[in-house]
């Protein structure tokens, strides 16, 4: 039965938590409390007797000053309107403290109401008999102002003063009783005060120890979940001797851990699997990409070299004895070009070679198309031609595609633009042609067509182009952009490569 009771009784580490932090919260908001109830209903009411006694003493002084100003004003030669203003004044100043005074009878008393209520009264008689004076003060009738004030005014302000005297004699009084009641309680609520400060502190650090106790067992299986990421699973283990929720941690903890532990040695067989898949995926890799490289290869040797060059010598024979220069040297430009065609296309190239190309390519155009067809060239000045290595044979396609699927369909005269630029370690490649161009429908096959290069078909040596590049480097990018009517840009992006001291040096000594 206790043992049952002590269950019941026990509470875990979230309702501790929990009902430390509440009490703290509501010691704390009690703190408010006595501190609004202190300033609404003792300091409040301290001020205000005090400013009430204050108005009163500003009164008293008024009527004194006006006292003393009509004292000592000669009725037979004094100035009239420098008394009328002063009169004015000081009536201004008493009008504004008396309407200040405190009439409330349960704030001020019964006594203190009686004498308000007295001060009020005469002050009016004492203000009707001042204004009667100042009007004949005003008509110059300086015989019955006088009279009027010594009738009148002067007693008037007499009895005024008296009770006004009396009042704020009174208003003291009951001033210093109720500061003496109210700073009584006001003590006795600091008192209250400094214990539920106490209780708070008490529960605030029982929170805090709380708190404290689940950090350091937060802490350590953070420097654990540390070891066994590095590998260590012989750090000791989180005691389990506790019996609440930080206890239920620590052995799940554990049990965790070892069951991690286990783990490691399949992971360890499945590693060893993986590496060996991986290997095995690299090979295939690398065949297919020997496989890409014998269909380029299969392409470039579709044409019978030995053919082909006895045949264009046997013209250009035939040229020389017939004396035709231009064919002659259009035959020699032709057999330079498929020459260079047919070399190793994995041999990269200076640059100034492809523009060489090129060149001996758009004569052999020029002749046949005059000023149809132009080409205009834009290289810049910071690229050293001789020593930027490039992939043989990949200007000429982008130049021809051009000619052929740009300008050639165009009826009236068109230009290609041929661009080489270096930024920042990269290769810019750009052809612009102002021919027909395409509809986006068009384009979009075309660059789908470009992912997975075809062996024939329309474009084949821009296909070809963007196979090579794939296979020269995974950072080469060609894309084609194109509006009907208005033209087709490629822009080719490479990595800038340059000639090798060492293989300078070898080229000098072969020479």
């Amino acid at each position: 039965m206790d043992t049952h009771k002590k269950k019941r009784l026990h509470l875990n580490l979230f309702h501790r938590i929990f009902l430390f932090l509440i009490v703290f919260i509501l010691f704390i908001f009690l703190q408010l409390g006595i501190s609004a109830y202190q300033g609404k209903y003792i300091m409040d009411p301290i001020q205000k007797s005090a400013g009430n006694v204050q108005k009163i003493s500003l009164l008293l002084n008024s009527l004194g000053q006006t006292r003393d100003v009509l004292a000592s004003y000669r009725w037979d030669f004094g100035d009239i309107a420098s008394l009328v203003s002063e009169l004015r004044r000081g009536n201004e100043i008493s009008e504004s403290s008396l309407e200040h005074i405190d009439t409330d009878l349960a704030s001020i008393g019964v006594e203190q109401y009686l004498l308000v209520q007295a001060v009020n009264t005469t002050y009016a008689n004492f203000r009707d008999y001042l204004s009667v004076m100042q009007g004949y003060l005003l008509t110059n009738n300086i015989d019955k102002a006088s009279a009027v004030y010594y009738s009148d005014v002067e007693p008037c302000l007499t009895y005024l003063s008296q009770y006004v005297q009396q009042l704020i004699e009174r208003a003291i009084m009951d001033n210093q009783s109720t500061y003496d009641r109210l700073m009584k309680l006001n003590d006795d609520l600091d008192y209250v005060y400094g214990l539920t400060v106490l209780v708070m502190l008490l529960f605030g650090f029982a929170a805090f120890k709380e708190v404290i106790r689940l950090l350091s067992i937060v802490q350590e299986m953070a420097q654990s979940s540390k070891a066994i990421t590095a590998g260590d699973y012989d750090r000791p283990e989180i005691s389990e001797r506790r019996k609440d929720e930080i206890g239920d941690m620590a052995r799940a903890f554990n049990e965790m851990k070892r069951a991690m532990r286990n783990q490691v040695r399949l992971l360890t067989a499945h590693n060893e699997m993986e590496k060996e898949l991986h290997r095995k995926n690299t090979e295939a890799l690398a065949m297919q990409n020997l496989l890409e490289r014998e269909k380029l290869q299969l392409l470039r040797s579709q044409i019978n070299p030995h053919f082909l060059f006895n045949t264009i010598n046997v013209i250009k024979y035939t040229a020389q004895e017939e004396k035709a220069e231009e064919t002659d040297a259009l035959l020699s430009s032709l057999a330079r070009l498929f020459r260079y065609a047919l070399a190793d296309n994995e041999v990269q190239v200076p640059l100034s070679r492809e523009i060489q190309i090129v060149d001996e390519y758009y004569s052999l155009f020029k002749a046949r198309f005059k000023e149809k067809m132009s080409l205009v060239w834009d290289i810049a000045p910071s690229l050293v031609l001789t020593e930027t290595l490039v992939p043989s044979f990949f200007l000429q396609p982008l130049v021809e595609n051009a000619f052929k699927h740009g300008l050639g369909p165009k009826e009236l005269p068109g230009t290609v633009w041929l661009t080489l630029q270096e930024n920042n370690g990269v290769l810019l490649v750009q052809v612009e042609d102002d021919g027909v161009g395409m509809e986006k429908p068009e384009l979009e096959a075309l660059r789908s067509r470009l992912l997975d290069s075809p062996m024939t078909g329309e474009h084949i040596g821009l296909y070809t182009v963007a196979a090579r590049l794939k296979l020269l480097d995974p950072r080469c990018r060609l894309e084609v952009t194109s509006e009907k009517g208005k033209g087709t840009t490629i822009l080719i992006e490479m990595p800038l490569v340059l000639k090798k001291e060492e293989e300078e040096d070898d080229q000098d000594t072969d020479c």
